[in-house]
């Protein structure tokens, strides 16, 4: 676990070297992303453009972020495959890139299959992806988990304030 949160928090803050890992899906026989990515990956799917401005947040959110980060940063765990991904990858992205939150983001991509996803994120208990995990001085204070319960907006502030 201290291995793979030291990778996460390196990949938070040393940018990023990665080439794109790509995959094939093992329904869709489709390529897609694997392991540790970029944000720039996201800009060449059309689920990442067609999802982005589905939700719009209020300067009053963007400040209660801000005034609740703490140097918190965040991992993210998704799949290029999952619709719940498209959904909710995109609409969190739009939210954090206008708060303190934005370049503290970490991405890694998961296959279908629930053995390889543990390999890509020992420790993690990753159960439903997009998965994201809040850390405050390298320790998780919370997760949503797959889609968010309300607002996610809301569903941000309460993790940051420490109500999961």
């Amino acid at each position: 676990m201290r291995v793979f949160l030291s990778f996460i928090i390196s990949a938070l803050v040393v940018p990023a070297a990665w080439a794109q890992t790509t995959g094939v899906d093992s329904v869709t026989h489709q390529e897609i992303l694997i392991g540790p990515v970029e944000r720039s990956a996201f800009d060449s799917t059309s689920w990442y453009r067609s999802n982005s401005d589905l939700y719009t947040p209020t300067r009053e959110l963007i400040s209660r972020i801000d005034s609740l980060d703490a140097g918190d940063s965040v991992a993210i765990v998704f799949g290029s495959w999952c619709p719940d991904s498209h959904m909710w990858v995109p609409i969190f992205l739009s939210i954090t890139d206008s708060t303190s939150l934005a370049g503290k983001i970490g991405f890694i991509a998961v296959p279908r299959s629930k053995g390889e996803q543990a390999k890509l994120t020992p420790g993690l208990n990753i159960e439903k992806v997009p998965t994201f995990i809040f850390y405050r001085a390298g320790k998780e204070i919370g997760r949503i988990v797959e889609e968010p319960k309300g607002d996610i907006g809301e569903n941000i502030v309460n993790i940051l304030k420490g109500e999961k």
